[in-house]
Parts: structure tokens; C-alpha cells; sequence
């Protein structure tokens, strides 16, 4: 089967890791990278790739293409692709609002084209493994903890669209899939007075399951946790690490041959988790899709979900009148 040609548009951190990719990857054949900053030229070189400076050069030589570029150009740059009938893999969040995102989604459902869109963490293989065995547990609450120092590169999104949104598709899409009652978000800026750098909220969901979110851009340690409380175990997970912990309760007991006997309070389980880079495996499932047909991981529905979802996040934080000085 012939390779899928594809094109990469942005070049920069995120952009860089998907030309190392799909150059590598026989799936794909990479064509060249769209991106207007001059420097991109050391990349292309390193790729062997070519520069492109107009997105209507490159559309008409791909069947794919990556948006890698800032949030605010994404649906222009997603709806231009659809137009030409080109698949597309958006980075999160697909836009910068949900009405971004609904229009970039019914601009693919209308050209009939794959939308993809660049949730990572889903590939994340603790989440993978965790997911199946969810199913068997009772949830009570769900807590995440996705603390970063803060990226100067990132400077069109706040930490709602930046980081909390990880894992609000992880805990609405894999961990809990039921409808949000209500929630609730807090929020404090730190390095200017346009963008929320430090999240808190609380979503009670319609199956009972409460979610904790904190999110925050003013750290100096990377930390990418979720605790998940069942009703028979304890269950911590270290998304950066890749780590997987579960601790469950037990009445076993030893019985010595005389008057005392030992009560072990409870079992951890240390998890064996696959080292599967993410980026790798989300970009396989791509590929997938366009070949066999059929939806990918995170779809553009999933995606428009989840950016309605904080949109009412940042409604509270925003328009309610909070003081959010540092």
C-alpha cells in the first residue's frame, strides 16, 4: 500500500515532534511543512523536506495533514484543508472556542474527510490500560493534578485550553463517560491580566461520579497525576512516568497456631505498563483511519464536547466578576 503523502503545518515544539514522525514512520510519506517563522529552514534540512510559504502550495500534493500551528489559526487553516478534501490531524484544542471547533467539525462532515484531532494523553498507555479496567470498578471521584512551569511560546490560551483540557477529555471521554450536571471553576491569572494561569473545578457528572481539575501554569515541576476512588479500590496513576498503582482492601487473614493471627489491611498492585510513545501511536491510528476507514480515537464530536464544556469553565471564571489578580 502506498505511503500517505502529508504535510505538517507549524514547526514548532509540538510540530517538530510530528516531521520526526511521519519522516520516520513508513506509513507516511512527509511532503513538506508549512510555516511562515524563517528558521523553519534547519528543520526542513534535517527532514529532508521542503519549505512551503503559501498552504495553497502544499494542499493540492497531500491526502493529509497535520495542524501543528497556534490555536487561533486553526480553523482557518482546518477549514481551508476540508475545502480542498484533505484529512486532518488538529492539535488540541481543535479551536479556540466550541463554535471554532463546531465549524471546523461540519467543514469535514461536509467534505466527507477524516478529522482527527490531538488529544495525546489518550494514547498515553496508562490510560489505555486503565480504561479496560475501569469497567469494572464502582467510581465514587475522579481527581487530576497537570502542573507545567509556563511555555513564553504559548501565548494565544490560557490553562483551561492549554493543560486542564487533557484531562477533562480523559475523565469525560475514558474514565467516566456520562453527561456533565454541573460544575463549577476557579481560576487566578499569574503572568498577565488576559489569560487564566491556574485552574480549579468541579464537575459532578449525571451518573453521581464527582471530578476534581487543577490545572496550573506557574510551577516549576511537570506533574501529570489522577487518583481515581472506587468503591473497592484506590487507583493512582502517573501519566508522565507511566506508572500505574492500585490498592485494594482485604480481610485475609494468618493464623499462627496460637492466640494472635496477622490482619493484612490491604494490597498494591504495581501495574506493568508497555513503553509505547503516544505521539507514535496516535499518528498510527491516523493513518489507520484514512486507509480502513472507520473514526478515530478522538474525533471532532468528542473534541467539540469537550471545548463546550469549558467554555462554561471559563463563562465562571471570566464573566462572573472574580478577582483573578496574581
Amino acid at each position: 500500500m502506498d505511503a500517505i503523502k502529508i504535510g505538517v503545518i507549524g514547526a514548532g515544539n509540538m510540530g517538530r515532534n510530528h516531521i520526526r514522525l511521519t519522516s520516520e514512520l513508513p506509513e507516511f510519506e512527509l511532503v513538506g511543512i508549512f510555516d511562515i517563522d524563517k528558521n523553519v529552514q534547519q528543520v526542513a534540512e534535517q527532514y529532508n523536506t521542503r519549505i512551503f510559504s503559501e498552504l495553497d502550495d502544499i494542499l493540492p500534493l497531500i491526502e493529509a495533514v497535520i495542524i501543528a500551528s497556534p490555536s487561533a489559526t486553526h480553523a482557518d487553516m482546518a477549514i481551508r484543508a476540508a475545502e480542498k478534501g484533505v484529512h486532518a490531524l488538529v492539535e488540541k484544542p481543535l479551536g479556540l472556542g466550541y463554535e471554532d471547533a463546531l465549524a471546523i467539525y461540519k467543514a469535514f462532515q461536509g467534505a466527507g474527510t477524516l478529522l482527527a484531532v490531538g488529544h495525546v494523553e489518550r494514547f498515553n498507555p496508562v490510560i489505555l490500560e486503565v480504561e479496560k479496567m475501569i469497567e469494572h470498578e464502582d467510581v465514587i471521584a475522579i481527581n487530576t493534578r497537570r502542573f507545567s512551569p509556563k511555555d513564553m511560546r504559548i501565548n494565544d490560551t490560557d490553562v483551561l485550553q492549554d493543560l486542564l483540557i487533557h484531562d477533562l477529555d480523559i475523565v469525560m471521554n475514558c474514565l467516566n463517560k456520562s453527561s456533565v450536571k454541573r460544575l463549577h471553576a476557579n481560576g487566578r491569572t499569574a503572568f498577565s491580566e488576559q489569560f487564566v494561569d491556574y485552574v480549579h473545578s468541579i464537575v459532578e457528572f449525571e451518573n453521581g461520579v464527582l471530578a476534581t481539575l487543577e490545572a496550573s501554569r506557574t510551577t516549576e515541576d511537570k506533574i501529570r497525576d489522577i487518583d481515581i476512588h472506587t468503591t473497592n479500590a484506590f487507583i493512582r496513576m502517573d501519566l508522565l512516568n507511566k506508572s500505574l498503582t492500585i490498592t485494594r482492601r482485604t480481610n485475609y487473614r494468618l493464623d499462627t497456631g496460637y492466640n494472635h493471627s496477622y490482619r493484612q489491611e490491604n494490597i498494591m498492585e504495581k501495574v506493568f505498563i508497555p513503553m509505547v510513545e503516544p505521539l507514535r501511536a496516535e499518528l498510527l491510528d491516523f493513518a489507520k483511519c484514512i486507509r480502513c476507514g472507520g473514526a478515530p480515537r478522538i474525533c471532532g464530536g468528542d473534541a467539540c464536547y469537550i471545548l463546550e464544556t469549558v467554555d462554561k469553565m471559563k463563562m465562571q471564571i471570566y464573566r462572573e466578576g472574580q478577582d483573578l489578580g496574581g
